[in-house]
């Protein structure tokens, strides 16, 4: 079965939203890059940040359909520069995930029930969502190895180095989720109830 790849424009949409994102939210611990290396990072191939798609509680909760808001309950702070982003970012994901889901789950690492969701609402309700104060996180902690291998190696000026540190972090991206969910098939079979068989010394 064949599945359609990243377009040049997807691309350059993942690019220019990653470059907004380190423009507003680098990292504490890290750092600050050259233009030029930063430049570079922002081209990697996947979104930096993330919207949480592997938390079901909290997306169902987003998605669910409340016929009157709370009054009393205030979202969290956010500044307007981190709702634009979120805007962007999730409107992006939104269509992406309409027109080709297998892209979407490329460049989000989001699982396929995520994507089958967020494609099934509407863009004023996913814009709805994106209001909800500090909804988007780096993808990777900053004092992970993957994060530091990625902001050292897969921003510096030559490419071998480069695309293979982008590469290993995506390769992390898509098998986090799957590691996961395998985790859970095994505690599930661990709580499974064991059947016995029994042997006959009869032929």
């Amino acid at each position: 079965m064949g599945y359609e790849g990243l377009t040049t424009d997807d691309l350059a949409n993942v690019r220019a939203l990653n470059h907004a994102w380190l423009d507003q939210r680098w990292p504490r611990d890290m750092a600050r890059l050259s233009p030029q290396r930063q430049e570079r990072l922002a081209a990697t191939p996947f979104l930096l940040f993330s919207f949480r798609e592997h938390d079901t509680g909290l997306w169902r909760h987003l998605l669910a359909e409340r016929e009157q808001r709370d009054l009393f309950r205030q979202p969290p702070a956010a500044g307007g520069g981190q709702l634009d982003l979120q805007a962007a970012g999730l409107a992006f994901l939104w269509e992406l995930t309409r027109r080709n889901p297998y892209a979407a789950r490329i460049v989000s690492g989001a699982p396929l029930q995520w994507c089958e969701q967020v494609a099934a609402t509407t863009l004023w309700r996913v814009l709805e969502c994106a209001r909800s104060g500090d909804l988007a996180t780096w993808r990777f902690p900053g004092d992970s190895p993957v994060c530091r291998r990625l902001f050292l190696h897969g921003s510096a000026a030559p490419r071998e180095p480069r695309v293979a540190a982008q590469v290993a972090a995506l390769h992390r991206l898509l098998t986090a989720g799957a590691v996961a969910q395998l985790g859970h098939l095994r505690s599930a079979a661990c709580r499974a109830r064991q059947v016995g068989r029994r042997l006959s010394d009869e032929v």
